[in-house]
């Protein structure tokens, strides 16, 4: 088991471990095609949501499919587990969980989400020193 970020979905623990840079490479676009986590995701977002996080479990899970991850997904984890794919993997989500508000001064990925949220903080982490 490669080590990751615990989530809960559908009554289970998963471990969400990091995208490899492949598949980091490969689902970028599509990272910055989601715009929000919410009752207002259409049916594009609610596809690349499920294919990300699919495809990150798959590391863990080799059998995880798509329609299995459709069926334990849902607008009370979503968030949380989009934000363990992502921080997991060096990216700076600004996606905050369904129901969740962000707190003063918190650290990134926990500002509330906005139309361009995920696409604007979506890049590698960088640090100097």
């Amino acid at each position: 088991m490669i080590p990751g970020v615990a989530v809960g979905m559908g009554g289970q623990d998963w471990i969400v471990p990091p995208l490899t840079l492949g598949q980091l490479r490969r689902l970028l676009p599509k990272v910055r095609q989601l715009t929000e986590i919410g009752a207002s995701m259409g049916e594009a977002e609610i596809g690349v949501l499920i294919d990300i996080v699919t495809v990150a479990l798959q590391r863990n899970y080799p059998d995880i499919t798509s329609d299995k991850i459709e069926n334990v997904l849902d607008l009370g984890n979503a968030g949380a587990v989009l934000n363990a794919v992502l921080t997991g993997s060096g990216l700076e989500p600004g996606v905050a969980a369904v129901g969740e508000s962000a707190a003063p001064g918190a650290s990134p990925g926990a500002a509330p989400a906005t139309s361009n949220s995920v696409r604007e903080s979506a890049s590698p982490r960088t640090t100097t020193g």
